[in-house]
């Protein structure tokens, strides 16, 4: 329960008509993101014992980053999710 609590937040402030709560929370988004990727890379040359990948919810914050880019009403929250989804793609996290 305690972790749907922490996944609703994550993206609460992106609703706020202030620029720095918004700014905050793509932060916060970001970093998240970013360890997520980390914890992930490098990719191992055989899959694990169980054939199964680690447990991560990476794949539901980029879908839910990917949907924001093209439907958040707030221009500088969509150009911020594109962005994150780019550096991920090119797996550079300065870029961001």
């Amino acid at each position: 329960m305690e972790v749907q609590v922490q996944e609703l937040g994550r993206w609460n402030g992106l609703g706020s008509r202030d620029a720095i709560s918004r700014s905050e929370a793509m932060e916060n988004i970001r970093q998240d993101v970013m360890r997520k990727v980390e914890d992930i890379r490098p990719i191992p040359p055989s899959p694990p014992a169980s054939g199964s990948p680690p447990n991560s919810d990476l794949n539901d914050i980029l879908t839910h980053l990917l949907m924001l880019s093209k439907r958040c009403p707030f221009d500088d929250v969509k150009e911020r999710c594109i962005r994150l989804l780019q550096g991920v793609q090119v797996g550079d996290s300065y870029s961001l």
